[in-house]
């Protein structure tokens, strides 16, 4: 999510701001006492929270309130405060946005990873603990803190201190520190990075019951993209080199062929999402660590609704995770078409 997305395009400059200023105060009443914020959608900032209603959907434990980075949460709304405060002045913005960003550097572990939520979440939905790579989640945040650094708008100006910034700084440091550390060796051969990781270990980890431990055909992308916007040292560099190699080996892509999900509506469930197509190359979302083959997941047996866990063959997982998630992509083509661009 672009956050430029929820800034108001109705009439001349001051009815913007206006706009964009109720919407901002609104926020800073949903941001917890940690800085954070729950993955929410722009229209629940229409309305001021009403102080007895949850903020988060998550908790953790004695019941604190978990912010996110998942779906963009905290990111977003980091950058709205902050464009915000640019065109207005007004310090509430500055100052959530300062919170927002202490809630990021809070949540990072001394390894250098982020997890997807903050304070720990417990029970089975412990996989939000893992560093996360799922949905570009660490991905976007370091893109941020290194604009922050920068003095980047909109996270430029005075908005945060100088203190802050270096701050900021260290944090992309220790995470492109974790980063290096996760990539997965294959037969002694780095490759690419697993969607979750051990914050300790930094060992690929599984998330949700259908997303088991893997090469990332797609998360992957975020990461190489991050690393390639960073000083090219001689570790960055062959991190990001071994993992295009990877994207391009023969075993790797699938070429002919594309991802083609299945119409909205369609209640088709022998329609297979996996089509030959002239000229196009699709990569799996989910590589075997100690192969190069592609594989799919359905729930497990004990889920309810319970499925039929791994399978090398999608027409094999039951219809609603066939269909309800996205198991392939033309990641890879999206990658060298920045990778060409910067000299990989």
């Amino acid at each position: 999510m672009n956050y430029t997305s929820w800034l108001s395009t109705s009439g001349d400059a001051a009815a913007k701001l206006d706009a964009d200023r109720s919407l901002a105060d609104n926020m800073l009443t949903w941001q917890m006492p940690h800085g954070g914020f729950y993955k929410n959608k722009k229209d629940v900032y229409q309305a001021p929270w009403n102080g007895t209603d949850a903020r988060s959907g998550w908790s953790g434990e004695d019941d604190v309130e978990l912010g996110t980075i998942d779906n963009d949460a905290t990111v977003t709304e980091l950058l709205f405060l902050a464009d915000v405060y640019r065109r207005s002045g007004d310090a509430r913005y500055r100052d959530g946005a300062r919170k927002a960003l202490g809630f990021l550097l809070t949540m990072q572990y001394p390894s250098g990873g982020f997890p997807q939520v903050y304070p720990a979440r417990g029970g089975s939905t412990s996989y939000s603990n893992h560093v996360t790579f799922n949905d570009n989640a660490m991905a976007r945040v370091m893109v941020l803190l290194d604009q922050i650094a920068k003095r980047k708008d909109p996270v430029g100006g005075d908005l945060f201190t100088d203190a802050q910034r270096s701050s900021a700084a260290t944090a992309v440091t220790q995470g492109i520190d974790f980063i290096l550390k996760a990539q997965i060796l294959q037969d002694g051969v780095k490759t690419v990075w697993c969607a979750q990781h051990d914050p300790v270990t930094y060992e690929p980890r599984a998330g949700r019951s259908y997303e088991l431990e893997s090469k990332s055909g797609k998360e992957s992308v975020g990461v190489i993209a991050f690393l390639m916007s960073q000083p090219q040292t001689a570790d960055v560099k062959e991190a990001v080199q071994a993992a295009i190699a990877w994207y391009k080996s023969s075993g790797v892509k699938v070429e002919d062929t594309a991802y083609v999900k299945r119409p909205s509506g369609s209640t088709d469930d022998s329609y297979n999402p996996i089509q030959t197509k002239a000229g196009s190359t699709m990569w799996y979302r989910f590589y075997d660590l100690d192969q190069d083959v592609g594989f799919f997941s359905g729930r497990l047996p004990t889920d309810n609704p319970p499925g039929v866990g791994k399978k090398y063959d999608i027409m094999e997982i039951e219809s609603e995770r066939r269909y309800g998630y996205e198991w392939g992509g033309s990641y890879g083509t999206k990658l060298f078409a920045y990778s060409d661009t910067v000299g990989y």
